[in-house]
């Protein structure tokens, strides 16, 4: 079993994405509503929605995935709230890297530090509204 994160933006998941690839490397492919054949039984998109991400996926160098689109309002869509994503990062270093690429904008819920459940610990939401649990686990 492999759980995928699928995180949901309102226009902002190709920036996200864009960064996320740059924080975390890998391969990222994106597509977009406009790149739809006609008939697809989907609802007509609003013009402020011109450009908006269908799907985009990260394959990390790893091979895990992080999976991601802008739902349109009219599909129910709306801004993340309610989880977070948890990455397991080899050390403090590498935690201290990766919180610093994400904060700029972010709301820092904790600054990067030990803890008495992890070795080394961070959690911010980002500037696009996704939540980062960081973490070097206790040995």
């Amino acid at each position: 079993m492999n759980f995928i994160p699928y995180l949901s933006f309102q226009g902002e998941c190709h920036e996200a994405f864009e960064t996320y690839a740059r924080v975390f490397g890998g391969e990222l492919q994106i597509n977009r509503f406009d790149e739809m054949p006609e008939a697809t039984g989907m609802p007509e998109l609003e013009p402020d929605q011109a450009g908006w991400i269908l799907h985009a996926q990260l394959t990390l160098p790893d091979g895990g995935r992080l999976l991601g689109s802008d739902t349109p309002r009219q599909f129910g869509g709306e801004r993340m709230a309610g989880s977070s994503i948890a990455v397991t990062l080899q050390s403090e270093a590498e935690i201290r890297r990766v919180f610093d690429e994400l904060a700029e904008g972010s709301t820092v819920k904790m600054e990067p530090g030990p803890t008495f459940f992890a070795s080394f610990f961070a959690m911010l939401t980002d500037r696009f509204g996704a939540s980062w649990m960081l973490v070097v686990e206790a040995e």
